[in-house]
């Protein structure tokens, strides 16, 4: 028997990095996963992967960041599997740049999928959550950034920390359906969004990743170590999981020591 036998799980941006673990991870211990990305290639490889493995999963290539997708995605989890009980608000981005330098299409960009998307997905799953004893859980993925602030990050750390408010937000609002609602503040996980930037993959017009001497920077104060996602998607299971049904509007520090 798994941990999630029977239960339904949303996760966006979950056609690659932390997502795909994550989806992997439930899909294994149970869960039949929605597996949500805006690019339909690595969203229907993570679906098949999961299959593959004996898994339930179906895919849905919405843009969280409009209302009536992120209800589509929603709405996925009802018609395909019959109800919704975890909700996992993943999907990110960074665009890094001083304040002076920073451009509102770079505000825009991060804030909106990190956060109006994690606030569109909450109020979409709204009709299928509030209901008495639903017991379900909605798990929002913050970052060290958050907690303490980043130099060239303020739309990162700002979208992170409102995740915080939000998730405590959400917490004592549903806490009488039975829903729990939790924030993961990473470290460095090792994704396409913290490699060395030199050899970074460019999205939409920019490479993604940090500068080698930051990233080395970061490393050294989390002891030489970073999360590869598996061990990353082993805390949202935990979350996910009765074994944390006491525990609700919290922020886990899950950074090494980067932020302590």
């Amino acid at each position: 028997m798994g941990k999630l036998d029977g239960k339904v799980a949303v996760i966006t941006g979950s056609g690659r990095g932390i997502g795909r673990a994550i989806a992997m991870l439930l899909a294994q211990e149970g869960a039949s996963v929605v597996v949500n990305d805006i690019d339909p290639v690595p969203a229907g490889e993570t679906v098949k992967d999961i299959e593959a493995k004996g898994g339930k999963a179906t895919g849905c290539v919405a843009d969280i960041t409009k209302a009536d997708e992120a209800q589509k995605l929603i709405d996925t989890a009802a018609e395909k599997f019959g109800k919704l009980d975890i909700l996992v608000n993943n999907a990110g981005i960074t665009r890094d740049a001083m304040i002076h330098r920073i451009t509102d299409a770079q505000w825009d960009l991060v804030l909106d999928i990190s956060l109006r998307g994690a606030f569109n997905c909450i109020r979409a799953a709204s009709k299928y959550m509030m209901k008495e004893e639903h017991n379900g859980t909605i798990i929002n993925t913050s970052s060290a950034v958050g907690l303490m602030g980043n130099i060239g990050q303020i739309n990162y750390a700002s979208a992170k920390a409102g995740l915080i408010g939000m998730t405590k937000t959400v917490a004592k609002e549903w806490a009488r359906f039975g829903i729990n609602c939790n924030a993961i503040a990473w470290g460095i996980v090792d994704t396409r969004l913290t490699r060395e930037k030199e050899a970074g993959e460019e999205v939409a017009g920019e490479k993604l990743g940090i500068p080698k001497k930051v990233r080395d920077g970061f490393v050294e104060q989390m002891g030489g170590k970073i999360l590869d996602p598996e061990d990353a998607a082993k805390v949202v299971l935990f979350l996910a999981s009765d074994d944390a049904r006491f525990i609700t509007g919290d922020v886990l520090n899950v950074s090494g020591g980067w932020y302590i």
